[in-house]
């Protein structure tokens, strides 16, 4: 879960300020991913763990094409290995 707490660090030189409703909102969704992410690794059946990750994946990305270009190139990324180089920026 390292990776998903990393996403949410602005690097912008601009930092967005984020609203209060907005934190409480995103501290949410990090409770609801970890719980998520635990039901899916408790999962006995390879095949459906893969079919809940895939349905969880496209029910995000959605129709959203910018989303769908990051988290490709995120996935991309994390199966050259280049995500645990701390140096690399895609």
């Amino acid at each position: 879960m390292e990776d998903f707490e990393e996403l949410f660090i602005i690097e912008d030189e601009e930092e967005e300020e984020i609203d209060s409703e907005d934190e409480v909102k995103l501290a949410e969704i990090y409770k609801l991913v970890n719980k998520l992410v635990k039901l899916l690794e408790n999962l006995k059946s390879y095949e459906l763990k893969e079919a809940a990750s895939l349905m969880l994946i496209k029910e995000i990305v959605g129709e959203d094409k910018l989303l769908l270009g990051l988290a490709s190139k995120m996935l991309q990324d994390i199966s050259l290995g280049f995500d645990e180089d701390e140096s690399y920026v895609s």
